[in-house]
């Protein structure tokens, strides 16, 4: 890597997260993190991944402080069985789907579980059991990295188009959108409440991936397929639960509240544009016609119907 190009990438790349925590909008850190790696062709952060994966915990364990525990019951209670009904409604949909457009059964399987409870997470965690190819992998990955930015910079707008309240935008960016940190993004974009309503909301959507990991390893997992289902245990759910139940318990001082939300928000800042820097040229190219007839139709039919769901359920 030229040694100018890479520290060209950290000024831009360091910039981005800097206007994006100073205006406290995370598409502009993602902006950043894309021009980066797409244009400049350079990732100069070695373990981003591994960043922005902590960045991002980390950020909504915060955002868990920042709430009561009676606050994450009552959301948790007044949603459940909407996430439920988005939930296995995505996945019949994207079964019927996948088989009416004649779809590779792995790459299909992966958009409909990452579309229905938690993008990147779910094909990640499914992917072995599948008996999913490295590049259908990635091709689902890449899929849902783009729709996430799609619904980061669009929804927003249409909340405010819709004059769709804090709660219901937050709800429904939860079950529409597919990966957590752009769950958060997208509704820090709108309001903190929203923010607070989504990552409640989201997270008990993420909780389905237990029983689909288990349903996958019996109905999708190909003859001769030695790969075991691995049980997800989402420690971040559990950290961010204990610090709902001890901001009821222990009153901090606004100042301190105030810090934590505005750490929690930098954080997803950051988390954004190290996810950027993690889609190349190549994987792009990876992406097939009908893969993508797929996971956008897909998105299409089941981000509207969230949205019913949230209003009128």
């Amino acid at each position: 890597m030229p040694i100018g190009h890479k520290a060209a990438a950290w000024i831009l790349i360091v910039a981005a997260v800097g206007v994006g925590i100073y205006f406290g909008n995370p598409a502009i850190a993602l902006l950043g993190g894309l021009f980066v790696r797409l244009v400049i062709g350079v990732n100069p952060v070695s373990n981003s991944t591994t960043l922005s994966k902590l960045s991002l915990q980390t950020a909504i364990v915060l955002l868990g402080f920042t709430l009561g525990v009676d606050r994450l019951i009552g959301v948790s209670a007044e949603y459940g069985v909407t996430v439920g009904i988005y939930v296995i409604g995505t996945l019949a949909l994207g079964g019927l789907l996948f088989h009416l457009l004649g779809c590779n059964r792995q790459e299909g399987g992966l958009l409909s579980a990452g579309t229905a409870i938690c993008g990147g997470t779910a094909i990640a965690t499914l992917s072995p059991i599948t008996g999913a190819q490295p590049r259908e992998t990635a091709v689902a990955m890449a899929l849902v990295f783009l729709l996430n930015a799609v619904a980061l910079f669009s929804f927003p707008y249409i909340g405010q188009a819709l004059n769709l309240s804090q709660e219901v935008f937050g709800a429904w960016v939860a079950l529409a959108v597919h990966d957590t940190s752009s769950v958060v993004a997208t509704a820090a974009i709108y309001g903190d409440e929203a923010a607070e309503v989504a990552a409640t909301v989201k997270l008990g959507r993420t909780l389905w991936l237990i029983p689909v990991v288990f349903a996958a390893s019996v109905f999708f997992r190909p003859a001769g397929t030695t790969a075991r289902a691995r049980l997800p245990v989402p420690g971040f759910v559990l950290m961010f639960i204990s610090a709902a139940i001890v901001s009821s318990l222990i009153e901090f001082p606004v100042m301190v509240t105030q810090a934590l939300g505005g750490l929690s928000k930098a954080l997803l800042v950051v988390a954004l544009a190290l996810i950027g820097l993690e889609i190349n040229r190549e994987t792009l190219r990876e992406l097939s016609l009908r893969s993508v007839f797929f996971g956008v139709g897909l998105w299409l039919l089941v981000a509207p119907g969230a949205l019913l769901l949230v209003l009128y359920l």
